[in-house]
């Protein structure tokens, strides 16, 4: 089903999540090495996520073709302060450091007047840490589109990674307006969205949504990366053969 993929030349580094086939991160990476350039280490549950060990990243994934990079959890607790989750996402870099993560994406606090103070705070940590700031990504997700963040965004050095289904599933469109975007737009995820927040493959997009897939390949930052963040192998190689007949 991959074979396809032999001597493809994408116009930026491809990624995908480090669950496409049922298995462990390290059976993904095995299956994944040599058909993307990158995969996405899914931590997305803080406790579980910051109890990893040898077992769950294991050295072995160093040995393959493939750059990384973490997607932080879900769920972290903004609540207890910016601080608290640089803290919380430091301690999951350094869970994969063999690894040498080239970016980190995060989801944003919810929208609201303590959501810029929350980032400076966060970006503050990260800055003192010694880590670049420019390798931290805020996602639009479904409580944050990052409308009036994005200036904040910059302040701090770090940069944008947008996701084509949130758009589409949250009325999120305003965000291919934001000036403030220009030169920011480091990753894109891309899927189309699903019923209960299911990622669907590209197949399922309709006019309106391949348009604004276009839109955003044109706003990606010039090493940028694309993650096709379809979770299933069938529908994520359809994904990618659509990506093909697109940007080839």
């Amino acid at each position: 089903m991959s074979n396809f993929l032999n001597n493809i030349e994408f116009p930026f580094q491809l990624a995908a999540p480090s669950w496409v086939i049922p298995g462990t991160v390290a059976d993904n990476c095995r299956f994944l090495d040599g058909k993307v350039d990158e995969v996405a280490l899914l931590f997305f549950e803080t406790e579980s996520c910051l109890a990893y060990n040898e077992d769950d990243l294991p050295q072995e994934l160093s040995d393959y073709r493939l750059s990384f990079h973490i997607h932080h959890p879900l769920d972290l607790p903004w609540n207890e302060g910016g601080e608290r989750v640089a803290e919380i996402v430091l301690a999951l870099a350094a869970k994969a450091a063999h690894l040498n993560p080239k970016t980190h994406v995060i989801h944003p606090p919810s929208a609201g007047k303590y959501a810029a103070g929350l980032i400076l705070d966060f970006a503050g940590a990260i800055a003192r840490s010694g880590a670049a700031p420019g390798n931290f990504l805020f996602e639009n997700i479904k409580n944050n589109s990052l409308l009036g963040l994005t200036d904040t965004i910059a302040e701090c050095g770090m940069n944008i990674c947008l996701d084509l289904g949130h758009i589409l599933a949250y009325a999120q469109h305003d965000l291919l307006h934001e000036a403030a975007l220009d030169g920011m737009v480091s990753m894109l995820h891309l899927n189309a969205p699903g019923p209960k927040g299911k990622h669907l493959g590209l197949d399922h997009l309709d006019a309106d949504g391949l348009e604004i897939m276009g839109v955003l390949l044109e706003m990606l930052s010039e090493d940028g990366v694309v993650t096709v963040e379809v979770f299933e192998e069938v529908p994520f190689f359809k994904s990618l053969q659509l990506l093909v007949d697109c940007c080839i």
